[in-house]
């Protein structure tokens, strides 16, 4: 008798387990998005899967290749202050593809719709692309002098980029990351050294 509930309850599961499967007419499960996708795949277009803010933003691409329905699930953003740093590199990976990218993308495009047609990862993750990593600050990036003279002079020479950065740039990328903007009163907060080196 034991033997025939034992019997029994497996049955009930297997069907259980099967019924999403049955439903649908079969299929093969979501293959899973690989932690540290091939150094190959990194130029791919695949952020262009990802969900756009708006349907007038170009196509974003320049992350690793994986399709949008294999890939981990961003957790709800955006981040609250501090959790950016407690998310695994998958989750990061899966909310940049969704969130970050396609307004990031868009807002550089409407400053400059020539220079940055179509805006990719390796904008501003550089070599970290190609590596997996997208460390940050990016060495690839302008190297910024950080004195108050050297941001006068930066000023001077590209005043539409350093307004547009300063006004734009770095308050939408806190604001996405869950962090605060960059305060120079406090010297704490997001700013132009999360993504820049400084000049030595």
């Amino acid at each position: 008798m034991g033997l025939m509930n034992l019997r029994l309850g497996l049955c009930a599961l297997c069907v259980v387990a099967l019924a999403p499967f049955i439903a649908c007419g079969g299929g093969q499960p979501e293959a899973a998005a690989p932690s540290n996708p091939p150094a190959a795949s990194s130029e791919a277009a695949a952020a262009s899967t990802a969900p756009s803010a708006s349907a007038s933003a170009p196509a974003p691409s320049g992350a690793p290749a994986a399709s949008a329905s294999a890939a981990p699930s961003a957790p709800p953003g955006p981040p609250g202050p501090g959790d950016w740093d407690a998310w695994t590199h998958e989750q990061k990976l899966a909310y940049m593809k969704s969130t970050v990218m396609p307004q990031m993308g868009q807002l550089f495009h409407e400053y400059d719709a020539k220079k940055y047609a179509e805006p990719q990862c390796v904008l501003c993750h550089g070599a970290g692309v190609k590596d997996g990593s997208f460390k940050m600050p990016n060495p690839g990036l302008p190297k910024l002098d950080a004195t108050p003279e050297g941001f006068k002079k930066l000023h001077t020479k590209f005043p539409g980029m350093v307004e547009f950065m300063g006004k734009k740039v770095v308050p939408k990328t806190a604001q996405l990351l869950g962090e605060a903007p960059f305060d120079p009163k406090t010297g704490k907060g997001l700013g132009c050294f999360e993504c820049h080196t400084k000049k030595k």
